[in-house]
């Protein structure tokens, strides 16, 4: 079987990434298999490969999502899909996905007009947590303390999308990360919310700071935890995901579902290394 990997290297910023993915290519080769790390001459290449594996950024506009529709047009097995690329870039899609499925939230409303900000935000109270449909890395998601502050962050989010996201806020020393795949919990971490922040990239005194990560064994989280971050997956398909999950006084809530979730070595994988193989034998069936 041949996997290429597409990635495009400003996405590889830490080393922790990159050992990732030679862990990728070492894990697929061992399985007998072989595994190359291709940029955009992928478009020109794929048809030389039986599946596609992307570590990239994925977005309908970008090539990854490029990538992954001429991989399912040349019926190759591809990771992350294309409908997961489409939908887990909007997290209105995903809210509504969850919604439907009666996935645990925190209370959310979308706002398609500045008319409706104000009575709506007074429903939620506040702090309410502000987001846009298309943002990532916790770019575009911002906190309001009060309506002076909403309407200015609003007002900054509607000149790229049409509507924004208001979530009820709710503090936590950390989120938990559970990795799924094809409908299965692969592993599991928190991620901390750094001192002085309350989301896990934060700017704390104008310097952007990430919280550490603590890898957790799969089989050490609780079974609750667990069947909700595998369901709330299985709302978008059957790829791989990282469900992002609140706890709250006692309960969980899901907070976002991510198609390309990051692997660092020494962070996801520290106490569940086999999802390296999980995601190479997906690749390769």
């Amino acid at each position: 079987m041949r996997i290429a990997c597409f990635v495009e290297s400003y996405n590889f910023t830490q080393k922790q990434e990159v050992q990732a993915l030679q862990i990728f290519s070492e894990t697929a080769k061992k399985m007998g298999h072989d595994f190359e790390l291709l940029g955009k001459e992928i478009l020109e290449r794929i048809d030389r490969f039986d599946s596609v594996f992307i570590r990239a950024t994925t977005d309908p506009l970008f090539t990854a999502y490029t990538v992954s529709r001429l991989a399912e047009e040349m019926e190759k097995r591809v990771i992350d899909d294309s409908e997961s690329i489409r939908i887990c870039s909007n997290k209105i899609a995903v809210y509504y996905k969850l919604k439907k499925a009666n996935i645990p939230m925190p209370e959310t409303r979308i706002v398609y007009s500045l008319d409706e900000l104000e009575y709506t935000a007074e429903e939620l109270g506040y702090p309410l947590v502000v987001k846009s449909p298309n943002s990532r890395f916790s770019l575009y998601v911002e906190k309001a303390n009060n309506f002076s502050e909403l309407s200015t962050i609003v007002r900054r989010f509607m000149r790229r999308s049409k509507a924004v996201l208001l979530q009820e806020f709710m503090p936590t020393p950390f989120d938990w990360r559970i990795g799924v795949l094809g409908g299965e919990a692969i592993y599991s971490c928190k991620y901390l919310i750094p001192k002085g922040g309350w989301r896990i990239r934060d700017y704390v005194g104008n310097k952007k700071v990430w919280g550490d990560v603590i890898a957790i064994k799969l089989d050490n989280i609780p079974r609750k935890l667990r069947k909700l971050a595998e369901d709330s997956a299985k709302c978008i398909g059957d790829g791989l995901y990282g469900i992002d999950i609140k706890e709250f006084n006692g309960k969980y809530y899901v907070i976002e579902v991510n198609d390309n979730p990051t692997i660092m070595h020494g962070c996801e994988d520290t106490k569940n290394p086999e999802l390296y193989e999980k995601i190479i034998e997906a690749l390769s069936n």
